[in-house]
């Protein structure tokens, strides 16, 4: 896979052309304001392998908020800060049927860290003297894992998001009642709305992909970036939970792990080999672009991408 560059190129194009008849299918999200100005038609595309090889397809210079995509990074910051144990009292590993902004998940802890409940969690496990540096580090890390200084904060985004986001406050206010953390709630969320609210291309993420595909390691130097512990965390968790309540069913049809984010983006890891990132604002029930999850199934099955074979 991926040797003959020209046919890898023929194989993904006609899989983008087959996953397009589904683009007018789903709607983009609304209960943010801001995502709700995006063209639904927009599409991006990048892989890249682990030996830096790069796939770009369609608008992959546009730079949109990763949204629930830095739960990824937000769970990577939180194991490196701290021990996995102390992570995992915090919060649990378990998939969950309810939806991803559900309070219902919560008994003594979130049940993952890729729902909003165990992302504003993790959230409040990253180190730093004030909300401003532990934000400047989340950027820095992002960086380096992307390769890219380029990452940018989408001011007009947080704002929207800050305006209209009274669910997960109760869900941080409600978080820190039950004594998972004892930070300040508001500091807590506002950090977890900054992170949400990081605007990158669909390039600079697959390299985050390719990277956890590495291993942890820079794709040029092969240095540690991520501990490979830290790596198998992150990569079973977006196995089991990375889909919201579609998880199982993805995994079943795509055997991808993968994360999704409702500005109609999804990252997918195929160990050993490459990162993927999709980007099509239209979502379906669940929050899950409905182009990304067609497009991920087609290559999984065109390029052999599926981890259980």
């Amino acid at each position: 896979m991926f040797t003959d560059k020209e046919k890898t190129i023929k194989i993904i194009e006609n899989s983008i052309e087959n996953s397009l008849t589904y683009a007018n299918e789903g709607e983009v999200a609304t209960y943010i304001p801001e995502l709700a100005n995006v063209n639904p038609k927009d599409f991006a595309l990048s892989l890249v392998t682990v030996n830096g090889d790069e796939y770009k397809f369609g608008d992959y210079n546009k730079v949109f908020s990763i949204q629930s995509i830095s739960k990824v990074i937000s769970l990577i910051m939180a194991l490196n800060d701290n021990s996995i144990d102390e992570v995992f009292e915090k919060v649990g590993t378990e998939p969950t049927k309810y939806k991803f902004s559900s309070l219902i998940p919560i008994d003594d802890m979130a049940a993952n860290p890729f729902i909003n409940a165990g992302a504003i969690t993790t959230s409040s496990l990253i180190k730093g003297k004030d909300l401003d540096e532990k934000f400047n580090r989340v950027i820095s890390k992002i960086k380096k894992l992307s390769n890219s200084n380029n990452i940018t904060f989408l001011e007009e985004v947080y704002k929207s998001e800050m305006e209209t986001t009274d669910i997960n406050r109760s869900i941080a206010y409600y978080l820190r009642s039950k004594k998972i953390f004892s930070l300040d709630a508001e500091e807590v969320l506002d950090l977890y709305i900054r992170n949400c609210s990081i605007g990158m291309n669909s390039t600079e993420l697959a390299h985050i992909g390719a990277l956890l595909a590495n291993g942890g390691k820079d794709l040029a130097t092969n240095a540690e970036i991520i501990s490979k512990d830290s790596v198998k965390i992150v990569l079973a968790q977006m196995a089991s939970c990375g889909m919201y309540e579609e998880s199982g069913s993805f995994l079943l049809e795509v055997g991808i792990p993968s994360k999704s984010g409702v500005s109609g983006a999804i990252l997918g890891v195929v160990p050993g080999k490459c990162g993927i990132y999709v980007y099509s604002p239209r979502l379906d029930k669940s929050g899950n672009s409905v182009v990304g999850k067609k497009l991920l199934k087609i290559l999984s099955n065109d390029l052999d991408l599926n981890i259980f074979l």
